[in-house]
């Protein structure tokens, strides 16, 4: 009888042994818990990816059976192409001026032709970055292109070259891709050029995505 009316204040009452047990797989289960949630993808966003999923393979569909003739740069050690209507010109990179409070890649703004051009290091943005890279080998010559809203400069270690490919040799991320850590919403193709796979890309979105998913969680 002393041995089971110990055993029920025992249960009743938990040791300090017990309690210390308790508190430390409180403590792991709350470390297991991700700190930081906002890699979660918002309900607008997921709609947002959607839309540009589909629109993307749509306009990919629709250059079957035709030439598509596309630029083709280096940033870091992958390569990525975009239709050539999107790029204005290629010139040696020339001094730029800094600008106060600016996301890193945003090197500043250089004048070219006489205009002020916000100049973008998207090497670094996409992080792609070598820090054993000398900057200057890097940013040899400015990209400048025209989405829908800006003109910018893009910073790229070679002169880009042009060539055309039969529209049926794009594939759609949608269809490998969605869904996966390649996932990037400024992906739209793959294509291979000169027995290299190249990321075809929408600019618009690479430079822009950003500010509109900002848009997005502030408002």
């Amino acid at each position: 009888m002393t041995a089971g009316r110990n055993l029920k204040k025992k249960s009743a009452h938990p040791s300090s042994a017990d309690k210390g047990k308790e508190a430390k797989a409180k403590k792991v289960s709350k470390k297991e818990e991700p700190a930081d949630k906002s890699w979660f993808l918002t309900q607008e966003e997921l709609t947002r990816r959607s839309e540009l999923h589909r629109r993307f393979k749509e306009e990919i569909d629709s250059l079957k059976g035709q030439h598509v003739h596309l630029i083709v740069f280096q940033l870091g050690q992958e390569s990525f192409a975009m239709e050539i209507s999107k790029v204005n010109e290629v010139v040696p990179t020339v001094p730029i001026t800094k600008m106060p409070q600016t996301p890193r890649y945003i090197k500043g703004i250089a004048t070219i032709r006489g205009k002020g051009i916000i100049i973008l290091d998207l090497a670094d943005k996409l992080g792609l970055v070598d820090a054993s890279e000398d900057i200057k080998a890097r940013s040899a010559y400015t990209m400048v292109v025209s989405t829908e809203r800006f003109t910018v400069g893009i910073l790229v270690p070679d002169v880009p070259f042009n060539q055309k490919i039969s529209g049926d040799t794009i594939q759609s991320t949608i269809d490998n891709l969605s869904e996966t850590s390649l996932d990037e919403t400024y992906i739209k193709g793959l294509v291979k050029v000169q027995g290299q796979m190249v990321y075809f890309i929408d600019i618009d979105e690479l430079i822009e995505g950003d500010r509109l998913k900002a848009r997005m969680i502030t408002s």
